[in-house]
């Protein structure tokens, strides 16, 4: 299944560079990227778009709705209200959610430092190590969902350069600082 799905994230990648839509890859995979083996039931992205570019996307869109299902409906929606939609892999099943890009300071600022990748024999744009950690720091919070924080302990521990001055500047504006405190005391062999 996990190399199922990195063929449909490369495809997708593949589609959005294409297209010029602006996209980073989020989620499960960039922590996959960085460092932990771990499953994953969907591909996360954050994209970038603007009104004017729905037509465009709509149009390529239907070049690959015989592998991908897709509601125009939901996309123009995603747009107005900077929601979500997603793409389907008709023979997998496999979800490619797709989050528009919000204005929120440390959204933007994710999406700014996004990182440019060699990943399955493709160039990709990925989330940064340290707004990953941070972003799953957030999902931690808001739901208390174990594996956030396993996720975000998995990037902290594994990748050695991190820009901590950055993570905790953004920790305590995010409010995230007390989970942070914890990423370095995770046992990681306890979930491999």
């Amino acid at each position: 299944m996990e190399s199922e799905q990195a063929d449909i994230l490369t495809v997708v990648a593949s589609f959005f560079e294409k297209h010029a839509i602006a996209y980073m890859l989020t989620g499960a995979w960039s922590v996959i990227y960085y460092g932990r083996p771990r499953a994953s039931h969907d591909v996360d992205l954050v994209v970038d778009f603007y009104p004017k570019d729905l037509p465009t996307l709509l149009s390529a869109l239907k070049q690959i709705e015989s592998t991908y299902l897709f509601d125009a409906y939901a996309i123009t929606n995603a747009l107005e209200h900077k929601d979500l939609f997603q793409l389907i892999h008709k023979e997998t099943f496999l979800k490619i959610d797709c989050w528009m890009l919000q204005d929120d300071p440390f959204d933007q600022s994710r999406f700014q430092r996004k990182q440019r990748i060699q990943a399955f024999g493709q160039k990709m744009w990925i989330a940064s190590p340290e707004d990953t950690i941070l972003q799953k720091l957030r999902w931690y919070k808001d739901a208390k969902i174990e594996k956030h924080i396993v996720d975000a302990a998995f990037v902290y521990q594994i990748q050695k350069k991190l820009d901590n001055h950055y993570i905790s500047q953004w920790a305590k504006i995010l409010g995230v600082t007390r989970y942070l405190k914890k990423l370095r005391d995770i046992n990681l062999e306890m979930y491999i």
